[in-house]
Order: C-alpha cells, then sequence, then structure tokens
C-alpha cells in the first residue's frame, strides 16, 4: 500500500519557505465597490401613481411627482448610496425613428451619479401599469405597432392600458432603441448594468396577473409557446447586441423561457422583485445556478411598509427584515424605494433599515493572514490568505497588484475564487522589491475595469484601496 507520498495532493507550497508578514481584520460598516451595493431608484413609474389605490386616487394628475436636482444632490450625498437606478418609458427615451431624445430626468439622473462618483443602471419599459398614461409607446410607432388593450381596474388607476404586442415589426423598433442607447452609454464607465426587458408588464416578463372587469384571468401570451420563446430570445439577443461591454441583468420571472435559461448560464446577471410570497422555489433556483461571475440585485425595500398576505397570515414580515433576507440569499445588490424620496425618508426614520446592507451585502475581501514565499531561484512571491466576509461573489475578475520601488507585479483570480471559504492567492513580487509592498486590486466587470477597496481595518474611517504590507520585521 502507498504511503502519504502517493496521495493525489497537489500543494504548490510544498517544500518552499514561508513567512507570515501581515493580518488583517475585517472592516465593519458600509463599502463602496463596483459591482454591489445599495441602490436608489433616481427615476420610476410609482412616482407618478403612489403605492396604494388612495394615495392613486388621491394624486393630482395635472400635477406629477417631479424629480429635481436637489432631490438627487441629497440621496447620492447619503454615504451608503451606491447606485442610481433609472426605470422609464420607451416614449421617455425616444420620440422619433433614428435619434434618441430623452427625457431630462434622465440625463440629470446620468449626470448626478457621475458628480457623485456613483454607478447607475436602467431599464427601458414597454409597457407599465403603473404609470398613469395608457400605453408607453413612442408616438411615431402608435400607428405601426399593434396594441392589446389589458386591464387592472382600479389598483393603478384609470384602465385600460395597452400592451404592444411582439410583433416583427415591434421587435425590429425595439432593437434600434437599444443600439442608439448603447451607443451613447455602453462603454461609459459608470453605466454598471442594463436590464433586459421588452416583454410582459414593466418589462420584466409578468403576464396573466391582471383581470378583465367580470372576467377570468388576461393571458397575454398570445402566440404559440414556440412563438414566445423565438420573442425572448430575440430580446435578449437584441440587448447583447447593443450591450455589450454592460452586464446583462435577466429578471427572474423570466427564468421559465429556454433563451433566459441558457443566458443565466452564459453568464447574465439576475433580479428578482423581492422576497415576497410570490417568489418561487424554481426561480430562486435558477438564480442560484447562475455563474460565480454573475451578481444578484434585489428590489425593493418599501420603507414604512411591512409585506402582508391577507390570505395567510403567517407570511408576515416587517421591511425592516428585508435586508438580511435579500443577503442571505447571495445579494450583490438591495433597492430601497422607488424614488429618491423613500430613500430619504428611510434614512431619516429608519435608519437600521441599512444596517444588514451596510455589513453584509456583495462581496467584503480581505487578505487574512500574508505570507512571504521564498522560491529557490532567490525570487519571492506574496501569498494572500483571502477572505470574502459578504454574502456574494466578486462579479468579475479580480487583479492583484504588488508595487515596490516602483515596479508592479499582478496577478488574475477567477470567478468564484474568492467565496466560502479562505483562499490563498500566489502573488509573484516584483524583480527588485524592497522592504516594504503596497497591495492593491481591481476587478473587471463585463469590459469595464475599475478599483476595489479592501474590507480590511487600517484604523483610516474607511475601507482602504491599498494596504501597505512589510516584508522584513
Amino acid at each position: 500500500m502507498g504511503g502519504f507520498e502517493d496521495n493525489a495532493f497537489n500543494n504548490p507550497f510544498s517544500g518552499r519557505k514561508s513567512e507570515q508578514v501581515a493580518y488583517f481584520m475585517p472592516y465593519k460598516g458600509h463599502i463602496h465597490n463596483p459591482g454591489m451595493g445599495i441602490i436608489s431608484m433616481a427615476i420610476s413609474d410609482h412616482m407618478t401613481t403612489g403605492y396604494t389605490p388612495q394615495e392613486r386616487a388621491a394624486n393630482d394628475r395635472k400635477k406629477p411627482f417631479t424629480l429635481s436636482a436637489k432631490m438627487l444632490e441629497e440621496v447620492t450625498a447619503l454615504p451608503y448610496i451606491d447606485n442610481l437606478y433609472i426605470r422609464v418609458g420607451w416614449n421617455d427615451v425616444q420620440k422619433e425613428r433614428g435619434r434618441l431624445d430623452l427625457i431630462p430626468e434622465f440625463e440629470m439622473a446620468v449626470e448626478a451619479a457621475k458628480k457623485a462618483g456613483i454607478s447607475w443602471g436602467l431599464r427601458i419599459m414597454q409597457a407599465s401599469p403603473s404609470n398613469p398614461a395608457e400605453h408607453l409607446i413612442p408616438d411615431f410607432l402608435v400607428d405601426k405597432l399593434s396594441m392589446y388593450p389589458y386591464f387592472d381596474g382600479d389598483f393603478y388607476g384609470p384602465s385600460p392600458k395597452k400592451l404592444p404586442l411582439y410583433t416583427e415589426e415591434y421587435l425590429k423598433y425595439w432593437e434600434e432603441m437599444l443600439v442608439l442607447l448603447g451607443e451613447k452609454y455602453d462603454k461609459t464607465t459608470e453605466l454598471e448594468y442594463v436590464d433586459v426587458s421588452g416583454f410582459g408588464l414593466w418589462g420584466e416578463g409578468h403576464h396573466g396577473c391582471h383581470v378583465k372587469p367580470n372576467g377570468p384571468v388576461v393571458d397575454l401570451e398570445l402566440d404559440s409557446r414556440e412563438r414566445t420563446e423565438e420573442i425572448v430570445a430575440n430580446l435578449i439577443h437584441s440587448h447583447q447586441k447593443a450591450f455589450p461591454a454592460t452586464p446583462m441583468v435577466l429578471n427572474l420571472v423570466l427564468s421559465e423561457y429556454r433563451a433566459a435559461q441558457q443566458a443565466i448560464q452564459e453568464g447574465c446577471w439576475v433580479r428578482r422583485d423581492s422576497y415576497h410570497h410570490w417568489f418561487q422555489a424554481d426561480q430562486a433556483q435558477y438564480g442560484l445556478m447562475k455563474r460565480p461571475d454573475a451578481a444578484m440585485i434585489f428590489e425593493t425595500v418599501m420603507p414604512g411598509i411591512s409585506m402582508e398576505d391577507n390570505e395567510d397570515p403567517a407570511f408576515r414580515y416587517s421591511y425592516l427584515e428585508m435586508p438580511d433576507r435579500m443577503c442571505d440569499y447571495g445579494a450583490a445588490y438591495g433597492i430601497v424605494g422607488f424614488n429618491p424620496l423613500d430613500t430619504l425618508h428611510a434614512d431619516h426614520m429608519v435608519p437600521q433599515l441599512f444596517d444588514a446592507f451596510k455589513n453584509r451585502l456583495g462581496y467584503r475581501l480581505r487578505p487574512s493572514i500574508c505570507w512571504k514565499v521564498l522560491q529557490e531561484d532567490g525570487s519571492q512571491s506574496l501569498v494572500l490568505g483571502m477572505v470574502n466576509d459578504g454574502v456574494a461573489n466578486p462579479p468579475g475578475i479580480v487583479i492583484f497588484k504588488a508595487e515596490s520601488e516602483g515596479e508592479i507585479s499582478s496577478v488574475s483570480v477567477e470567478p468564484g475564487t474568492l467565496g466560502g471559504r479562505m483562499a490563498l492567492v500566489e502573488l509573484p513580487l516584483p524583480e527588485n522589491c524592497g522592504d516594504k509592498v503596497v497591495l492593491s486590486m481591481d476587478i473587471v466587470i463585463g469590459q469595464k475595469r475599475r478599483p476595489v477597496r479592501f474590507a480590511a481595518e487600517v484604523r483610516s474611517g474607511q475601507a482602504p484601496y491599498e494596504l501597505n504590507i512589510c516584508l522584513k520585521h
């Protein structure tokens, strides 16, 4: 029988002399990093309609909610807001064929994010019951596209509203609009993600949840199942064509379609409305099957509104519990509210709502133990005992860099490596390395590379971009 030497272990550090040179404690509190964070919606359809039938009935349609630069300035000034989310209708970004005509609020939100040094994301809706307008189709397409009336009773205000049918003409014009947006924003560093949309209510894939007066549930999937699969595949392809550099986000409602399942396998990010009772187990599983370099986005925590299922008294919980539930699932992002005023209200009235997000959300990378390793040829490397104190993998390729005496060396770590338990990362040191090394890291998300803060405590009042390591004691 063979001994231990016959074992299949492949230990790259066996027989090499190592020496501990540093240890870093975990940082407590919010960390601002790409690919994770707390989101405030900058614009959404709920801004004009309110959240309850009573609010909608009382809302003065002649004076809808108006986004102001002051609101955006106040919400982006909150130290733990990492991302603004823009959720608008098709007619808010285009008025005529071949060009964009963005509403002022859209451009105002993009500028506010850039000024504050945070990222932003977007979704374009082709239909929204919570928008006061009858439809969201640009005027120049009203006579070209077929539309279907759908009903919501009085819950979202005046009914019926209209949903465009998914004809070849519709798909053609939708792709043209996406390409125009992609040409303008895809390579913009601040654009962190874009949602696949254009199908179902709110552009999220919802169908069959709205009723005709005194009638059965309306099935808005008027085409065959095969045709519907083609439509979803077409919309995903158009999105990838328009935004090749920016992560694509897919609502888990769409995971029933094969094209969406394939997109998840290929690395797209996933989104879920929230932890409400309609979050199905199969959707949860598809979300958990995403690739390690894909992020999970949860919406939305509504400050002041408890989640209750009137038919099941057991399913009741406070909105204060929502952040922890989202983190339990592995969320990289959590959204608070449907507009800046919701976020500001939460910050003022229930600041504890943000505690779980600030301490658990996303990835939180730090080198725990650091070793200096000597090679037989006299060269040196730094071995980082990397720990992830967050709940999600970093959604991209992490690049570690060591700088000493003006020289820089680096090593890349593939997605999925930095999560769940300590991972040893070997970083070759520069050839003419001195006694001190400055350690830093970047992340490549999509086709965009940005610096990352370490979740390490260095008594500076914030998580650092750089760590100083002394190789000799």
